[in-house]
């Protein structure tokens, strides 16, 4: 999967993140297609939940080779040189959700004199109880899987001298038994350790975890290529047809399946069997890769601020018409108005600092 692709699937996902937000509760719906109603779209909508392990995949598939590039054969060096990576991404997400914060906090409680209530600021901060916005929890699970996937890397790594192997294999040792040991200490001896402990778990979201372990191994272990290759051998179709199959057989599945907007069970199954079809399909429709790219590239911001369009578009045009497609439409393209400019303001004090640079040397 290279870079473009990767902002294809993107594209992809954020066009199916605002349906799904938009629509998930919908309870009355027009269109101009008689066979799209309230109940028809809820579907649409709970199947779109699916743009979540669509992010999480590509994070995963895209983590594998930044680790690849890790050419430190210490154990504890790698180790070092892995997070202090994975923990500048994660604050590359969270300065990016700061800045829209601010903004935020500018117009709402500033320029219009909202309620400001301190204890709401530390949740929202660190997105762990995003109150402003209930599509910022991805934030926290994004850094749970930056802080999980160099475990697994480092779990997989053959590391070529004695010494560092057994470091390798004692560290996870000692990891297992601890945990095991706190599980068992918990269970039998101290029920608020035992509580605690199943809270952690919890918030780890498995589902999504898994997703993006999945897109990790998928990389890891050029799934998709040997795929391909096996495929083509059958014929050039092959690849086309087996994508229309998958396709159809996980989008079917999915919406059989689904029982609310958050269901997400099986997505770990689903996600790379949806991917690879789209991906397959996408490769002979490059002006559609072209259009979706762009929406990918700006998939983080659109992400972060949506909720605040749909909040205020609903409310403003829910009394003069119903809840329909066009909302739809009107969401995105503002949402994507204002990630554009965001974008380029996030970039504002790099490029500041490389004209500052440029004219010291002159």
């Amino acid at each position: 999967m290279t870079k473009k692709q990767s902002a294809v699937l993107q594209g992809v996902a954020i066009l199916m993140m605002v349906y799904h937000h938009l629509f998930s509760f919908a309870v009355e719906y027009d269109s101009l297609l008689p066979f799209v109603q309230a109940d028809t779209a809820r579907r649409m909508a709970w199947f779109c939940k699916l743009c979540v392990g669509i992010f999480a995949f590509v994070s995963g598939y895209g983590i594998y080779y930044v680790l690849k590039s890790r050419q430190e054969e210490r154990f504890w060096g790698r180790l070092l040189t892995e997070y202090r990576g994975m923990l500048l991404r994660i604050l590359r997400l969270y300065g990016k959700m700061w800045l829209v914060l601010a903004i935020y906090m500018w117009i709402f409680f500033g320029l219009l004199r909202q309620t400001f209530m301190p204890e709401q600021l530390l949740g929202n901060l660190t997105a762990l109880n995003p109150t402003y916005n209930g599509a910022w929890w991805y934030v926290e699970q994004y850094a749970k899987i930056l802080l999980v996937l160099p475990l697994l890397d480092l779990l997989l790594t053959r590391f070529e001298q004695p010494g560092q192997r057994r470091i390798k294999w004692t560290f996870f040792a000692v990891i297992m038994l601890a945990g095991a040991g706190g599980m068992l200490v918990g269970r039998l001896l101290w029920p608020e350790l035992w509580v605690l402990m199943l809270g952690l778990l919890k918030s780890l979201r498995v589902s999504f975890l898994l997703i993006s372990v999945v897109g990790y191994l998928t990389a890891r272990y050029a799934l998709f290529q040997r795929a391909d290759r096996q495929l083509r051998r059958l014929g050039v179709w092959a690849p086309v047809c087996v994508s229309v199959a998958l396709l159809i057989f996980s989008a079917t599945l999915r919406v059989r399946l689904a029982t609310d907007a958050a269901y997400a069970r099986i997505d770990f199954l689903l996600t790379p069997l949806l991917i690879y079809g789209i991906l397959t399909l996408l490769s002979y429709a490059k002006p559609l890769c072209v259009f979706l790219a762009w929406w990918g590239r700006q998939s983080t911001y659109i992400w972060l601020v949506h909720g605040f369009v749909f909040g205020f578009l609903y409310y403003v045009v829910k009394p003069y018409v119903r809840l329909d497609f066009g909302i739809y439409l009107v969401v995105l393209l503002v949402s994507a108005a204002v990630a554009v400019p965001l974008r380029l303001l996030e970039k504002l004090p790099g490029r500041l600092y490389a004209m500052c640079k440029k004219e010291e040397k002159k």
